[in-house]
């Protein structure tokens, strides 16, 4: 047997990192991520850099930005010939598993038939599609879907079957039995890398009766909450997936503890993106710079390796976690990354000989081919830093924020404060010449101002944030 470790990725999606009760939300009981973070390093600051499903999937598998990296946007596939964590970690003698929503492999008329005729609603809802195994990014064992959202009706495809396996239960606790009864079969010679991928906390809102505790007059909410009886019950059942999954995550660390030859595994518990549920008056939305959508969970547990209850500094993001897994487990790190190896930050390492890591002073944030469903869905680029939240829109509508008065984003200070505005308008420049990004510098430099105004034929009322068109 190998002496690296198993790795075990928990994935969930649209789980805002505010949300545990280890970072501070009042409502939750998140009892077994408090114990991954106490036992383990939970990132005070950790960032989804592209906050919508696809670029965000791809950004974590590739260890790119979306905007230079394997998927680079919404309806984008995972490159068949593009490295990522899977093929890296093969080449390092790892077998690799991945169970649950992927995301990254929709090609339109990969439809089986027997899904396309299905008149009984079984495989009614999100995507349908079987994932081609050259848009896999080299997971060798299979039990995926594309994007069901349709949590008491979800399918997987198993390895080359042509036909989904139907799921019965509640997609989190079904692909956490998989995952479960998988392990117990596992009996390879080579280090396991899993992928756990379930799809709540995300829409459609809706958790098994056991887990609806609680009473939406009840909840304290953020600052910038909008309150209605509806927000309010939305955000109540957002809680009771959240305790759902967390309940799931136990039931699967409980297991591993007890399998021989699991006693050394690397867990990481962290989500796409997260989303705003209520906070600036929308919910079951991400893909704007704010805190409730791009901030994350990132915890790392692992044993005699990583320091109980460390809380590790400097600014994670997503694009850092091929890079930080490799470098945990004592992999070469590969050239063409742009992630950083938080390695070093997470051992504690401080000791003369350690290696030398300075977590970097900003993250650089990006809306990426949005789906546009709604005209209030831009492109953008934007960072965030310590204090600092800047972002520029295709339309070049300009949003800065100051974090330290101004938490919850409440105040755009762009034009109030146009010195601090071009002073990070000129980093994110700098940021994006340094991840291959021409185009963006033309629309920020050269860009012309958009004539106006739009006019939103839609029939339904817009739903999102209200930025210029």
């Amino acid at each position: 047997m190998s002496t690296r470790p198993h790795i075990l990725y928990i994935l969930s999606d649209e789980h805002r990192g505010q949300a545990m009760g280890h970072t501070g939300d009042p409502n939750l009981q998140t009892p077994w991520m408090d114990h991954l973070a106490t036992g383990g390093a939970s990132f005070p600051r950790a960032y989804a850099n592209c906050p919508i499903c696809t670029p965000s999937r791809g950004t974590i598998f590739s260890g790119r930005h979306a905007h230079a990296g394997a998927v680079a946007g919404f309806f984008d596939v995972y490159k068949p010939t593009a490295p990522s964590a899977a093929t890296e970690l093969r080449k390092n003698g790892y077998h690799t598993a991945y169970f649950g929503k992927w995301h990254c492999g929709i090609v339109r008329n990969q439809i089986p038939e027997v899904v396309a005729r299905d008149t009984t609603g079984r495989y009614e809802g999100g995507s349908r599609n079987r994932t081609p195994e050259s848009h896999r990014a080299g997971f060798q064992d299979w039990f995926g879907f594309e994007n069901l959202n349709q949590h008491f009706n979800s399918s997987i495809y198993e390895g080359s079957n042509a036909e989904p396996t139907p799921l019965e239960g509640y997609e989190t606790d079904a692909l956490t039995d998989r995952a479960i009864n998988y392990l117990r079969s596992y009996d390879r010679q080579e280090p396991l890398f899993l992928v756990l991928s379930v799809t709540p906390p995300h829409f459609p809102l809706i958790a098994p009766e056991k887990w609806q505790r609680f009473r939406p007059d009840d909840l304290q909410l953020r600052d910038n909450f909008h309150d209605s009886p509806e927000m309010r019950q939305n955000l109540a059942t957002y809680y009771a997936m959240i305790e759902n999954l967390d309940d799931n995550i136990g039931r699967l660390l409980k297991f591993l503890g007890q399998l021989p030859g699991f006693e050394d595994t690397l867990t990481v518990y962290f989500s796409d993106h997260g989303d705003y549920m209520g906070s600036h008056g929308v919910f079951n939305t991400k893909e704007h710079p704010h805190e409730e959508s791009v901030r994350i969970p990132a915890i790392f547990h692992w044993p005699g390796h990583i320091p109980e209850g460390h809380v590790p500094q400097g600014m994670f993001s997503l694009v850092d976690m091929l890079a930080t897994t490799l470098g945990l487990v004592g992999c070469e790190v590969p050239v063409w990354t742009q992630g950083h190896d938080f390695s070093p930050t997470l051992r504690g390492d401080s000791g003369p000989g350690d290696a030398e890591f300075t977590p970097p002073a900003e993250v650089l944030l990006e809306m990426v081919g949005s789906p546009r469903w709604r005209l209030s869905m831009p492109d953008w680029r934007g960072l965030v830093s310590e204090r600092w939240k800047y972002a520029f829109t295709e339309s070049r509508f300009e949003l800065l924020f100051d974090l330290h008065a101004d938490p919850f984003e409440q105040h755009n200070l762009a034009r109030q404060d146009p010195v601090q505005c071009a002073l990070l308008r000129a980093r994110l420049l700098e940021l994006l010449q340094e991840t291959r990004d021409p185009y963006w510098d033309v629309l920020i430099e050269h860009g012309v101002e958009p004539d106006g105004p739009v006019i939103d034929v839609s029939p339904h009322a817009d739903f999102g944030l209200p930025y210029p068109t």
